[in-house]
C-alpha cells in the first residue's frame, strides 16, 4: 500500500513539470492547425462611460483557430467568432439592453467574426495581424496586436500556444451609434486564449 501511494504521488507530482510552457519561443511552435480551448479562453471588451469609469463586457463563449508554420510566420492564419449573446457585464438590466437592437442586436447578428489577413513579425514575441473584423453585418479593417506567451505541452500531451491579443475599434463604425458620445466610441478588446494543436 504504501508502494502504491508513492507511485501516486510520483505521478502527480511530475505530470504538471511535464505538461507545461516552454517559454514564448515561437521556433517551437510545431507546424499545423491549432484550435482554441474555450475553457482557457477570455475575451473581453472595454469601453467609456461618461468619462468617470471604463464598463467591462466579458463573453462566455468564443471559438477559434489558427494555422501555423514556423517557416513561413508571416503565412499564419487566425479565425476567430464570438458569440455576442454570451456578453455578460453583471448586470442583468444592462446585459439585456445590450443584446438588444440599438447595440449588438443578437437576434439579427448572433456572432462577431475576425479573420486575419497578413501578419507583420514585430520582434521575438509581438506581431501585428491585419484582418478583418464583421459586427453587425459590417466589415472593417481592424488590426490586432498579439503577444506569444507560451508554447509547450498541455495535460492530455497536446502541443499548446498561448497568446494575447490586443485591438480597438470605433463601434460607430460598425453603426452603434447609440447613445454616443455619453457612452464612448472607442472599443477596446482583449482575448486571452490557449489553443490547442489539431489532430491530422
Amino acid at each position: 500500500m504504501k508502494n502504491l501511494h508513492a507511485l501516486l504521488l510520483s505521478a502527480l507530482i511530475a505530470t504538471p513539470a511535464l505538461a507545461a510552457s516552454q517559454g514564448a519561443d515561437v521556433a517551437k511552435i510545431e507546424k499545423g492547425t491549432y484550435a482554441a480551448d474555450q475553457t482557457h479562453t477570455a475575451v473581453s471588451a472595454r469601453v467609456d462611460h461618461m468619462g468617470f469609469s471604463k464598463t467591462t463586457l466579458r463573453f462566455a463563449k468564443a471559438s477559434g483557430e489558427f494555422t501555423f508554420d514556423p517557416a513561413q510566420i508571416e503565412a499564419a492564419k487566425l479565425d476567430v467568432s464570438v458569440d455576442s449573446a454570451s456578453l455578460s457585464t453583471d448586470n442583468e438590466a444592462r446585459d439585456k439592453e445590450l443584446r438588444g437592437a440599438g447595440f449588438f442586436n443578437v437576434a439579427s447578428f448572433p456572432t462577431a467574426h475576425y479573420v486575419s489577413g497578413s501578419l507583420v513579425r514585430v520582434d521575438a514575441t509581438h506581431a501585428r495581424v491585419n484582418g478583418k473584423l464583421t459586427l453587425l453585418g459590417v466589415t472593417r479593417d481592424v488590426p490586432m496586436e498579439i503577444t506569444l506567451i507560451g508554447v509547450g505541452t498541455g495535460f492530455a500531451n497536446d502541443k499548446r500556444v498561448g497568446v494575447i491579443g490586443h485591438m480597438q475599434f470605433k463601434r460607430s463604425d460598425f453603426g452603434m451609434k447609440t447613445f454616443l458620445p455619453v457612452v464612448g466610441d472607442e472599443v477596446t478588446i482583449d482575448i486571452d486564449a490557449e489553443f490547442s494543436k489539431k489532430n491530422g
